[in-house]
């Protein structure tokens, strides 16, 4: 019986990741938040045709801080995407330690960037397509874990122990990530970077991060307080 009941509950679980998993790969747009900490937003981007297109690189530096596996969708915000609708506008994918994911936002028609060229096919690689005239717009990242502020123990690297085998809890958020981007002009080879406000470059604690209260005899609950970041 008791072989009976362990055999029952490994399939339960194996049962339960599969539902996770699952519904991570259904993911198609961007989750509703109004919680700062879950987003960053580059103010400006552009495609024109035959002219010009928006590349953008994310980056898992692997900080200390950092869970292994970061999950985002990246936005092209106020553009008329193909197709034109919140899936349409958007690109998810999860940022592994050690990875850089590219995203290009582009004319649909454009005669490199696109989907029979095997250079954009890769995993790593997203494509936002836009209607084929000038556009103008933003862009907004949007963490996927929905508790930014909060350690979790359930993301440990493996083997990542402090002394005394107590596991090292990490943060799943935009502030562990690297984003950087350009606007690049075809014609001339030029263009100008794009600035990202929410990601690690940008991070600060505000408020009392709840780590330090520890040196003030209050325990450590593993949080942060108020503010733009946790680095």
């Amino acid at each position: 019986m008791k072989k009976l009941n362990l055999f029952l509950m490994l399939v339960m679980l194996g049962f339960g990741i599969m539902v996770q998993t699952a519904q991570a790969a259904t993911i198609t747009q961007a989750p509703e938040t109004s919680d700062p900490a879950r987003f960053a937003i580059a103010p400006y981007a552009q495609v024109v045709p035959n002219g010009s297109y928006t590349f953008i690189g994310i980056s898992h530096p692997s900080l200390a801080t950092a869970h292994t596996s970061i999950g985002v969708v990246v936005e092209a915000m106020d553009m008329t995407t193909v197709p034109n609708n919140e899936a349409g506008r958007a690109a998810v994918f999860t940022v592994d330690a050690g990875e850089t994911h590219r995203v290009f936002i582009v004319n649909q028609g454009h005669d490199t960037i696109n989907l029979s060229n095997s250079a954009f096919t890769d995993s790593n690689t997203h494509l936002i397509t836009t209607l084929d005239s000038s556009q103008f717009g933003n862009i907004k990242v949007t963490g996927i874990g929905s508790v930014p502020t909060v350690k979790h123990v359930s993301t440990n690297r493996p083997g990542d122990y402090r002394d005394g085998g107590a596991a090292v809890s990490r943060w799943d958020n935009l502030n562990q990530l690297s984003m950087w981007g350009v606007v690049y002009q075809a014609s001339n080879g030029a263009g100008f970077a794009l600035e990202f406000i929410g990601d690690m470059h940008d991070s600060s604690s505000g408020g009392v991060h709840q780590d330090s209260l520890k040196a003030h005899g209050q325990s450590n609950i593993g949080s942060a307080g108020a503010g733009r970041g946790i680095n």
